[in-house]
């Protein structure tokens, strides 16, 4: 079973902290961000300002950029026209999880978002706290 941690990510500057989710130290939206065609640039920005307003609590995007994911609580998806930015709430711990994907890649990023919610509850469960590293 994969080892999970966080990072808090680089946008979230407010008093909710939004977490990159490290994979045997493998910074998953990091890699996603860095793995990115240039012509993205522009639509992950956005992306970049739509997790620091979540880090201020101020308000969301707008419902046609934004939806629940149905059969995984507490899940959701940002869009912009090519790019996914997922994020999984654990209420319980106050963990906000962010991740990147590409629209054609939707549905089998959303089956993974699903799994990976279920391995990170069961490291929680069996662990207790995810370890937040620091930069």
């Amino acid at each position: 079973m994969p080892k999970f941690t966080l990072k808090l990510n680089q946008f979230a500057k407010g008093k909710v902290k939004v977490y990159n989710l490290l994979i045997d130290d493998i910074d998953q939206f990091d890699a996603f961000e860095d793995n990115l065609e240039e012509k993205y640039n522009s639509q992950f920005i956005s992306f970049a300002a739509t997790i620091s307003q979540m880090s201020e609590n101020k308000k969301p995007p707008p419902r046609g950029k934004r939806r629940k994911i149905g059969g995984i609580k507490n899940a959701a998806e940002m869009r912009s026209r090519d790019l996914r930015l997922y994020y999984l709430v654990i209420e319980e711990y106050g963990y906000t999880i962010c991740l990147g994907g590409l629209k054609k890649n939707q549905k089998k990023d959303i089956k993974r978002l699903k799994s990976l919610k279920e391995e990170i509850e069961n490291q929680i469960k069996k662990h207790g706290e995810i370890e937040i590293k620091k930069d």
